[in-house]
C-alpha cells in the first residue's frame, strides 16, 4: 500500500512539472484524511480539491480555491454545500482510491457518492458559476434558516430533467419556478413525451426548472396535487400551481412557462376599461402614481406571476382611471358581476393581497368556453344559461341582465335560508356564445342563433331542459320574468324537456343492454365467442323450415309403387 501511493504521487508530481511550496488548507475549507473522509462527504454537497503541495498548479490555484470558499462558507450552514480539500503527497492512498491522476483534480460529491467532475478554467469566476450551480443542483436547506439568509438559488444550472421525490420535493420546490411532469411509467403518452421533456429542460435552462415526479413511488406528492390523469403538467412558484392544458409540444411548453415567470400586467386606459366592464367576468385594476413604492410594485408583479392565466391584472398610472373607479392610488379594485370590490388591507402584505384575490375570483355569473364548457355543463343540478350571440347589439344590455337576475335571485335564497334553489338542487347561472357553439345549441335545445338571446334552464347530467312558460313561448331576458320562470319550476308547474331524441334513446338503449357482455367479451374472449357461436346455432336451428311428417309417408309410397313397377 505504502509504495502504491509513493509511485501514484510521483506520476502525478511528474505530471505537473513542480517546484516545491507548502500549501495550508484555508480554515472554509477542511482538510481530510483517510480518517475523517468518508465521514465528511456524507452529508450534504462537497466540493473536494485533490492537491500535491509540490505541484505547481496546485499553488496557483491556492489562493482562488481559500477565496471561494471563504466568500461562500456560509453555504455550508445555509443550503447544505461545503468545501474541503485533500493533500495527495500525505493522504496519497485516499487520492488513488478516489482515481486522482493529476493534480490539481476537484470532485464533487452528494452524500458520499461521485456526481461531478470539475474540467473547465480554474479561474475564480468560473469555479464559482460550478460552485453556485451545484450548491442550487442538490441544496439541502436547513429548517432554522430563514429565507432572506440564502443566497441566490440558481435556475435550471445544469439544463437536465430533475427526477424528484418525497425529500427533494420538499426540499427543493419552495425556489422555482419549476415545470413538473407528474407521470407513471406504463403510461403510453408519458414515454412519448420523454425526449420532448430532456430537450425542453435544455432550452429552459437558468429560466425555468424542469423536473419530474413518478406518481407511482410518490403516490402522496400526487395525492395532495390531485393528479387524475397522466402526464399532468404543473408550473409551480411562489408556493402556487397552474395546470397546464395546451397543446403537449415543446414549444408550447416553452411559451406557457417562459410567459409565466415574468410580470404580465396589461396597461389599461380609461376607454379600454369602459369596454372590459362589459365583457369580462372578472378583471383586476392596479392602479399607482410615481409615487407608489417599488414594493408595492414588485408584490403586484409577483401576483401577475401567481395568477398567470387565471386572471386578468390590468395596470394603469393615468389619474384618470383611478378616478372613474373611486380609489386613491395605490389599489387594487375587482371588477365583476356588474359590481366593483376594492382591496383594503395593506398592499405590502403579500398573503392578504393573494388571499383576496382567489376570494374573488369566482364570478356569479361565469362565461363559458372551450377549457370549461364541457365540466361545468356536466355539473350536478341546475343551471341558468344565457346563450348569446357577442356580434349582436343588444348582447352587452342582455348580459347585465341575467348577471342582475342572478343577484337578486340569490339574494332573495340566502334571505329566505333556503337550503336549495330547485328541484332539490343548486342553480347556477353561465353564459355561452351561442354563435360559436350552434351546433351544440341547435341539437340539443333546437334552437337558432337567429333567435338569440335566450336563456333556458338546463341540466346536462339529466339531459333535460325548460325552455318555454305557460304560453309556450320563450322567456326573454328579463330579471322580473325570468324570476316568474324559475318560481313557476319551482313550484313545479312546468314540465321539463329532454335534451335526447328518438332515435338516440333508442340507440342509448341498445348500448346500455349490450355493454355487460362488451364487458365480458373483454374479460373472457374465447368464452364469449363459443357462447355467440351457440346462440346463433340455435337461431338458425330455430329460424329452419321444419319437415311435413305427412310429406315424408308419401315420399315413401310414391318410392313402394315405382319398385312394384
Amino acid at each position: 500500500m505504502f509504495v502504491r501511493g509513493i509511485l501514484s504521487a510521483a506520476l502525478a508530481i511528474a505530471a505537473c512539472s513542480s517546484t516545491f511550496h507548502t500549501a495550508e488548507a484555508s480554515a472554509a475549507s477542511k482538510s481530510l484524511t483517510a480518517a475523517d473522509f468518508d465521514a465528511a462527504i456524507a452529508t450534504g454537497a462537497t466540493f473536494v480539491k485533490y492537491y500535491s503541495p509540490e505541484c505547481v498548479h496546485s499553488q496557483k490555484l491556492e489562493s482562488t480555491w481559500e477565496r471561494l470558499a471563504v466568500e461562500h462558507k456560509d453555504w455550508q450552514r445555509t443550503v447544505g454545500f461545503k468545501f474541503a480539500e485533500v493533500d495527495c503527497v500525505a493522504q496519497a492512498d485516499l487520492c488513488e482510491d478516489n482515481e486522482v491522476v493529476s493534480y490539481p483534480t476537484m470532485k464533487l460529491y452528494h452524500r458520499g457518492e461521485q456526481v461531478a467532475k470539475y474540467s473547465k478554467s480554474r479561474s475564480y469566476n468560473a469555479l464559482d458559476d460550478f460552485a453556485s450551480a451545484m450548491a442550487s443542483e442538490y441544496i439541502e436547506v436547513a429548517k432554522d434558516v430563514k429565507l432572506e439568509e440564502l443566497p441566490e438559488i440558481r435556475v435550471n444550472a445544469l439544463g437536465k430533467v430533475i427526477n424528484l421525490n418525497a425529500e427533494t420535493y420538499a426540499s427543493r420546490t419552495p425556489f422555482g419556478p419549476w415545470l413538473i411532469e407528474y407521470y407513471a411509467p406504463w403510461c403510453g403518452h408519458c414515454k412519448a413525451l420523454a425526449p420532448v421533456w430532456d430537450e425542453l429542460a435544455e432550452h429552459l435552462k437558468d429560466k425555468v426548472n424542469v423536473a419530474k415526479v413518478d406518481c407511482t413511488v410518490n403516490q402522496e406528492i400526487c395525492h395532495r396535487q390531485r393528479i387524475r390523469g397522466y402526464p399532468t403538467i404543473k408550473l409551480h412558484q411562489f408556493g402556487e400551481t397552474i395546470e397546464y392544458s395546451g397543446f403537449r409540444s415543446g414549444p408550447a411548453f416553452a411559451e406557457f412557462a417562459l410567459e409565466a415567470i415574468v410580470p404580465s400586467i396589461k396597461p389599461v386606459t380609461l376607454e379600454v376599461l369602459n369596454d372590459i366592464k362589459g365583457s369580462k367576468d372578472v378583471t383586476y385594476i392596479y392602479t399607482h402614481d410615481d409615487n407608489t413604492s417599488a414594493e408595492v410594485n414588485a408584490l403586484i408583479d409577483r401576483q401577475s406571476q401567481i395568477f398567470y392565466r387565471q386572471i386578468g391584472l390590468y395596470g394603469s398610472n393615468d389619474p384618470t382611471v383611478a378616478k372613474s373607479l373611486g380609489v386613491s392610488t395605490p389599489s387594487l379594485t375587482v371588477l365583476k358581476d356588474n359590481r366593483q370590490f376594492t382591496y383594503e388591507g395593506s398592499l405590502t402584505d403579500s398573503n392578504a393581497v393573494k388571499t383576496w384575490i382567489k376570494e374573488v375570483q369566482q364570478p356569479l355569473v361565469l362565461t363559458l368556453n372551450g377549457a370549461n364548457v364541457g365540466s361545468f355543463l356536466q355539473t350536478k343540478g341546475w343551471i341558468a344559461l344565457g346563450l348569446f350571440d357577442p356580434s349582436k347589439a343588444d348582447t352587452a344590455a342582455a348580459r347585465k341582465e341575467l348577471i342582475e337576475t342572478a343577484h337578486a335571485y340569490h339574494k332573495a335564497n340566502a334571505e329566505s335560508n333556503a337550503q336549495h334553489d330547485i328541484l332539490g338542487n343548486a342553480l347556477n347561472f353561465a353564459i355561452l356564445d351561442a354563435k360559436e357553439w350552434q351546433s351544440y345549441v341547435r341539437g340539443a335545445y333546437g334552437l337558432e342563433t337567429d333567435a338569440l338571446p335566450a336563456v333556458f334552464i338546463v341540466n346536462g347530467v339529466q339531459e333535460l331542459y325548460y325552455a318555454h312558460g305557460f304560453d309556450g313561448r320563450r322567456v326573454s331576458v328579463d330579471k322580473d320574468a325570468l324570476l316568474a320562470h324559475i318560481a313557476d319550476i319551482e313550484s313545479g308547474l312546468l314540465s321539463p324537456k329532454s335534451q335526447v331524441g328518438t332515435v338516440q334513446k333508442v340507440f342509448r338503449e341498445f348500448q346500455s343492454r349490450t355493454k355487460p357482455f362488451v364487458r365480458f367479451y373483454h374479460q373472457h374472449p374465447t368464452i364469449a365467442i363459443a357462447i355467440a357461436g351457440a346462440m346463433v346455432l340455435g337461431m338458425m336451428r330455430r329460424l329452419a323450415p321444419k319437415e311435413d311428417p305427412n310429406a315424408k309417408k308419401e315420399d315413401e309410397k310414391e318410392g313402394k309403387e315405382v319398385k312394384q313397377d
